[in-house]
C-alpha cells in the first residue's frame, strides 16, 4: 500500500513539475514576443486627425503599392478605432494619392453622402444619418465627412464617398424609378409595380412575403438591350449608376428573402460587398485607389464557418484577395480595455447601451499587445522575420472581436490566425465609445 502510494505522490509531483516547466516556457516565450514586437512596431503617436503624419510616414513603404487598403474595426462602437480611420483616410489621401473611400453601409444610401462630400449639397449630418446605420451616426463619421467636403473645395483631384454593401433596397428603387423617367417612361410606368415592393425601407423583414426577385434579373437583362439608347438620352456614368443600383437591388433581394441559414446570409453578403468594391475601382477608372471602412470580420482573409463546419463563409477580404492580391492591404485593429457602443444582449429588454469592457484577459493575444505600447502599428511580412512573432501570429489567438452586439466580456473574444486574417495590425490600449448623434442609455 506504501509502495503505491509513494508512486502516486511521485506521479503527482512529475506532472505538477512538467506543469510548472510548461508554464515557464510560455511565459518566456510570451516575453519573447513582446520583446520582439517592440523592437517592430511603428509607433503611433495619435488617433485623432488634424495631427501631423510624420509618425505614419513608415508606413508608405509598405502601402506604396496596394490599391486598397481595408481597414477593419474590433467594435462597431469604438471611437478611437472611427478616429484612427479618419486620420488614415487623411494620410492615404494627402500623402498617397487615394481618391476613394468606401464603408460597410448601402451603396445606393451613400450617394448622398458623395453629392455632400462632392459639391456641398444637403447637411452633413443628415446625410450621414441617410446612410442607414446607427453603427455610422456618430460624431467621430462626420467629422470625417465634413473633413472630405472641405478637402475637396481646395483640390482638384476629389475624393469620392462609396457605400459598398447592399442590406436595403428602398433608395435604390426609387433611384431607378427617377432614371427610367427620364429615359423610358412608358418602361418605367409597365414595371411600377415590381420596383414598388422594394420601395419600403422595410421589405425584407417578413420572411413569409414573396418578391419577385426573378422580375428583377428580367429588368436587368433588358437594361443591357437598351443599354446604347439609354446612354444617348443621359450619359455612360449616370447609366453605368442606375445599372448598380439595379444590382443593389438584386443582391438585398438575394441576400434578405426568405427564409436562409445565417452562413448562407453572411457568405452571398461578403461576396456582394466584395463586387461593389470592385465594381467602384473599374466605375472610377484604372488610377483609383480605395480606403475600405469595415468590421475586422469582413475585412479578413480568412474563411469563417460561423461555428457551422458543413458552411464555410468566404469574407469580403478574402474574395477581394482573389481579385487583386498583393494590390490589396488589410488592416485589423485590437485592444486592451474600455467601452463601446453596442446592442446589450446580456439586458432586458436588448437596447442599444454603453457597454463595458475589462482589461484583456491573460491568454489572449491583446494582453500581450498590451505590454509592447499603447499606440502601434505592426506590418506583419516585416514582423515575421523574427520567430516567436511569427509563432505568435501564424497561431490560433484569441482577439477581440465582436460587432453590433455586446453578449458579455468573456463573449467579446475570436479565435484568429493573425497573419492569415490581416496583413497588419494597430494596436490601441484604452478606447472609449463613439459619440452617437442621438441620446442612448449609460
Amino acid at each position: 500500500m506504501k509502495k503505491i502510494m509513494t508512486i502516486i505522490v511521485c506521479a503527482l509531483i512529475l506532472i505538477f513539475g512538467v506543469f510548472v516547466v510548461n508554464n515557464q516556457y510560455e511565459e518566456y516565450k510570451k516575453g519573447k514576443v513582446v520583446e520582439a514586437l517592440k523592437s517592430k512596431k511603428v509607433d503611433i503617436n495619435a488617433v485623432k486627425a488634424g495631427n501631423d503624419f510624420k509618425d505614419l510616414m513608415p508606413l508608405k513603404s509598405t502601402l506604396v503599392d496596394k490599391k486598397i487598403v481595408a481597414m477593419g474595426e474590433a467594435t462597431h462602437g469604438t471611437k478611437e478605432f472611427f478616429q484612427m480611420k479618419h486620420r488614415m483616410l487623411e494620410f492615404l489621401v494627402e500623402e498617397m494619392g487615394y481618391n476613394v473611400f468606401g464603408i460597410e453601409a448601402c451603396m445606393s444610401n451613400c450617394m448622398a453622402v458623395n453629392d455632400y462630400v462632392l459639391y456641398g449639397k444637403g447637411d452633413a449630418e443628415k446625410v450621414v444619418r441617410g446612410m442607414g446605420f446607427w453603427t455610422w451616426d456618430t460624431k467621430e463619421v462626420v467629422d470625417m465627412v465634413k473633413w472630405m467636403r472641405e478637402y475637396n473645395k481646395n483640390h482638384d483631384k476629389k475624393v469620392k464617398f462609396y457605400g459598398f454593401d447592399m442590406q436595403s433596397s428602398y433608395v435604390a428603387s426609387t433611384k431607378v424609378t427617377e432614371y427610367l423617367k427620364k429615359v423610358d417612361p412608358v418602361y418605367e410606368s409597365q414595371i411600377d409595380t415590381v420596383l414598388g415592393k422594394f420601395r419600403s425601407p422595410n421589405v425584407f423583414d417578413n420572411k413569409d412575403v414573396q418578391l419577385p426577385g426573378d422580375k428583377v434579373k428580367e429588368i436587368i437583362n433588358m437594361m443591357e438591350k437598351n443599354k446604347n439608347d439609354y446612354i444617348n438620352k443621359s450619359s455612360k456614368e449616370d447609366y453605368e449608376i442606375f445599372k448598380q443600383n439595379l444590382n443593389i437591388i438584386y443582391q438585398a433581394y438575394d441576400m434578405l428573402h426568405g427564409k436562409q441559414s445565417d452562413a448562407e446570409m453572411e457568405n452571398k453578403r461578403d461576396k456582394y460587398m466584395a463586387e461593389n468594391v470592385k465594381w467602384i475601382l473599374d466605375f472610377e477608372g484604372q488610377d483609383a485607389k480605395i480606403m475600405l471602412w469595415a468590421h475586422n470580420t469582413h475585412v479578413d482573409k480568412q474563411e469563417d464557418n460561423l461555428n457551422n463546419e458543413d458552411y464555410n463563409v468566404k469574407r469580403m477580404g478574402a474574395n477581394l484577395y482573389d481579385m487583386y492580391k498583393d494590390k490589396l492591404y488589410v488592416i485589423g485593429f485590437q485592444f486592451n480595455e474600455g467601452s463601446a457602443i453596442a446592442v446589450d444582449k446580456t439586458s432586458k429588454p436588448n437596447a442599444l447601451k454603453k457597454c463595458t469592457l475589462k482589461a484583456a484577459n491573460k491568454e489572449s493575444a491583446p494582453y500581450i499587445l498590451s505590454k509592447v505600447s499603447p499606440l502601434f502599428f505592426i506590418d506583419f511580412k516585416t514582423a515575421e522575420e523574427n520567430k516567436y512573432i511569427k509563432d505568435f501570429i501564424s497561431s490560433s489567438q484569441s482577439c477581440r472581436d465582436f460587432g453590433a452586439d455586446f453578449n458579455g466580456d468573456d463573449k467579446s473574444y475570436v479565435n484568429t490566425t493573425l497573419n492569415e486574417s490581416y496583413d497588419g495590425l494597430i494596436y490601441i490600449d484604452k478606447t472609449t465609445h463613439s459619440e452617437p448623434n442621438y441620446l442612448i442609455p449609460n
